[in-house]
């Protein structure tokens, strides 16, 4: 196919999301935008310290490091539940976990015994670093589980705006509760034989969090909506609040049941066009919880259905989006540290960049790639395919590994 049938596809052409969807797509390229995109967001109250990019023009309905991680969780959720529908339950946990868990070790470990020493010695505070009663040893055993336990290492970054030593971890927690509904559902074969569950909860969902958007004045809820519940106190996983929950939950949801009906669900250039306007419409105007979101699971749908070819090539093989999203906010607080700031917000978050994907190729060279590896182990791989009852193919994309 030429580029200009290719583009003409795209925009005027009507394709099930199961056949526009193909084994070159761009998830590998927008997931490591998104990536990128909260060391733009984080730069602003870390280093230059003047709020969050977007939420004024907003209205404080959303900011560009909530957009970012709301599109994390959408394309997760379409992906996961492809994993979910073509792996038995064991093998699909066990994929979970060393795709994300030696990449957090490892992260945790250089934290506390690599960028905290630097930190401490800047900070002149070595004396009694490794003896704190909330020292290295003790962020390392906190966190290895998923759940933040700690924040903080032996009382350094106190001058910084955050004294936390990596704050985008929080999501993590969501991510892991988001793969485990997926493994029941599996394992009841919800996901095979009555996928109309799966729709129907995230139906009910979004009228419940479009519920509790309307009290919002103009219809300007944020993406997090405090619901007034409790939250939970989990296992290994700790503090889970419901007010990040449930939108994510949401959000998830929607990726899922793009699979789930992609034979269904029609891709369409035009309709893409519309979820654009829509979502910077409501974000600009109101209503973004009830048309936004919808939109924004949309647009990044079609976009990776539709990325031009040179750029599928991104994430094929090298997927570094975890790496940049857990080291990011690390070397943030250590640029911030050393006053790189000072410089401009441009100077702060380019060198922010450039050194989140130095650690992203490293983690993923020397971490992340290696235990995957380690998936080829002797469980049983094929589920009960997909909800048609045939079997999903295997993407080759390092993503969905």
């Amino acid at each position: 196919m030429s580029r200009i049938s290719r583009f003409r596809s795209a925009v005027l052409g009507t394709r099930p999301l199961s056949e526009a969807l193909g084994r070159e797509n761009g998830f590998g390229l927008l997931r490591l935008l998104l990536a990128l995109s909260v060391i733009f967001a984080h730069a602003m109250p870390l280093g230059v310290r003047r709020g969050s990019i977007g939420a004024h023009w907003s209205g404080g309905q959303v900011e560009l490091g909530g957009l970012a991680v709301a599109g994390f969780f959408v394309l997760s959720g379409l992906l996961i539940t492809r994993s979910g529908l073509r792996l038995t339950p064991a093998r699909f946990l066990w994929n979970r976990a060393i795709r994300i868990m030696p990449g957090l070790w490892v992260c945790l470990l250089v934290t506390a015994f690599v960028v905290a020493p630097l930190v401490a010695r800047r900070e002149h505070l070595l004396d009694g670093f490794w003896t704190h009663p909330q020292g290295p040893w003790r962020y390392v055993m906190a966190n290895w589980s998923i759940g933040t336990g700690q924040p903080g290492i032996s009382g350094l970054l106190t001058h910084n705006a955050d004294a936390g030593f990596n704050g985008s971890l929080w999501s993590l927690v969501y991510e892991v509760l988001c793969y485990l509904a997926v493994a029941a559902l599996a394992a009841l074969g919800v996901l095979h034989r009555a996928r109309w569950a799966v729709l129907g909860t995230v139906v009910a969902l979004y009228c419940f969090m479009v519920y509790l958007a309307i009290d919002g004045p103009g219809l300007r809820s944020p993406i997090y909506i405090p619901t007034g519940f409790e939250n939970w106190r989990l296992p290994l996983l700790g503090t889970v609040g419901t007010d990040k929950l449930l939108p994510l939950g949401l959000l998830f949801g929607l990726g899922a049941v793009a699979e789930l009906y992609k034979k269904s669900l029609r891709m369409n250039g035009i309709l893409a066009l519309l979820a654009f306007a829509l979502l910077v419409g409501s974000a600009r105007y109101g209503g973004f919880y009830l048309v936004g979101l919808p939109a924004l699971a949309y647009l990044l749908i079609w976009l990776a259905c539709f990325m031009p070819r040179p750029l599928t090539r991104v994430g094929s093989k090298a997927d570094l989006s975890y790496g940049v999203y857990i080291y990011a906010f690390p070397i943030q607080q250590g640029l911030a540290l050393w006053h790189v700031q000072r410089h401009g917000y441009a100077v702060y978050t380019g060198a922010s960049v450039v050194l989140a994907l130095a650690a992203a190729v490293l983690s993923w060279y020397l971490v992340e790639k290696p235990a995957l590896k380690l998936k080829n182990i002797g469980l049983p791989r094929k589920g009960l395919g997909g909800p048609s009852g045939q079997p999903q193919p295997a993407r080759t994309a390092a993503l969905s590994a």
